[in-house]
């Protein structure tokens, strides 16, 4: 894990030239080879490929307005309006550091910024972000006061962004992730029966409570302690790491979240850290112990009831998750048939969740062993 606790803050102004994409109507292009980049989140950016001849070089960091995701563009591209645009000006930006930059853009930046409150060209320019700085033979920070990096003289360490992308990308059996990754279950051919499964509410499963609703315009991260929690779909939602807060309790590793309205309405993620969270996030933590693979079969129905019921913007999950919320789960059997609970802890009928079976489900999937 990086130690980013001697990095320094750098504007982004100050390492990069900002300018904003160019708008052009449907009528004014044709399918093509030149990227044209909009504020998606998905395919680097890239809505389409047209004809025109590019405005902008390769070897450019681009940014949506809605969210601030920043990709590395290595082709030349056109972009939208709804994009600003970062060309280095005081440094030489390989596709390592340009990789390494957005990284830390992404991490840093994307929970601030939504349609409400969009990240224009002139929001970029007073975007800070932490960047390991440049040390000498001693260990001390390099100072160069003329070129203006950072008001203390800091220089980015720019090597060190280039050598930590490097080993990441490294294709070799020690640091590759598609070589390490590997999993014994590769070959396994699982079938699943789910005839005889049974519907659970999901609120006689979990204890399930409202998140802290924090702003994000609320947090800070000068000294940063907790996962910040948000609608997210990816991430595990985790969309910054921010200050502890007065006043307010975290909630404990282990739990889970749902994202109860959205885009991103049902995304459900287990927290392995303590965490706060954002606006409209349920939390659901388990009436019995439950395994992180039971949680994950759990975590994936929810997602997949979410996309069949329930709808963005419309019939959102406020007024289901702790009332009517339902997903059809294995159930205990013998030789007898169902076997039944009298108290009726997980289901009114009597059913009991037969978790084991759940896990082996998880574990037994292609990189379930990985887990």
């Amino acid at each position: 894990m990086l130690n980013t606790n001697d990095w320094a803050d750098f504007c982004l102004n100050d390492l990069f030239e900002i300018s904003a994409g160019k708008y052009y109507y449907a009528d004014e292009y044709e399918s093509g080879v030149t990227p044209y980049i909009t504020a998606s989140a998905i395919n680097n950016g890239i809505a389409k490929r047209i004809n025109l001849q590019h405005d902008f070089k390769g070897n450019a960091i681009t940014t949506g307005k809605v969210g601030c995701t920043a990709f590395y563009q290595k082709e030349a591209f056109c972009a939208t309006s709804d994009v600003n645009i970062f060309v280095a000006k005081k440094f030489k930006m390989t596709p390592n550091i340009g990789v390494f930059i957005t990284s830390i853009i992404n991490f840093s930046e994307n929970y601030k910024w939504t349609y409400g409150r969009q990240c224009r060209q002139q929001n970029s320019k007073r975007i800070i972000i932490k960047l390991p700085k440049a040390l000498d033979e001693n260990g001390n920070p390099l100072l160069n006061i003329n070129s203006n990096y950072n008001p203390h003289g800091y220089v980015p360490d720019f090597q060190f962004m280039e050598d930590y992308m490097a080993i990441i990308l490294n294709d070799n059996e020690n640091s590759s992730i598609g070589r390490t990754l590997k999993t014994k279950n590769i070959s396994r051919n699982q079938k699943i029966e789910t005839c005889d499964w049974q519907e659970f509410y999901l609120h006689k499963l979990f204890d399930i409570t409202m998140g802290n609703g924090i702003d994000s315009n609320k947090t800070t991260d000068f000294d940063p302690k907790i996962n910040y929690v948000s609608r997210d779909s990816k991430g595990n939602g985790v969309v910054g790491f921010i200050d502890k807060m007065e006043g307010e309790e975290t909630f404990s590793a282990g739990a889970m979240t749902v994202a109860l309205g959205g885009s991103f309405l049902g995304s459900c993620f287990i927290q392995k850290q303590p965490f706060y969270t954002a606006q409209n996030v349920a939390v659901m933590k388990e009436k019995v112990t439950l395994s992180i693979f039971t949680k994950l079969f759990i975590s994936s129905l929810v997602r997949h009831e979410c996309k069949v019921k329930y709808l963005a913007f419309g019939r959102e999950l406020n007024s289901h998750i702790r009332k009517d919320f339902t997903i059809k789960l294995p159930v205990i059997k013998d030789e007898n048939g169902f076997v039944k609970d009298e108290e009726k802890v997980f289901s009114e009928d009597g059913y009991l969740p037969n978790w084991q079976l759940m896990e082996s489900i998880v574990t037994d999937l292609p990189y379930g062993d990985r887990i």
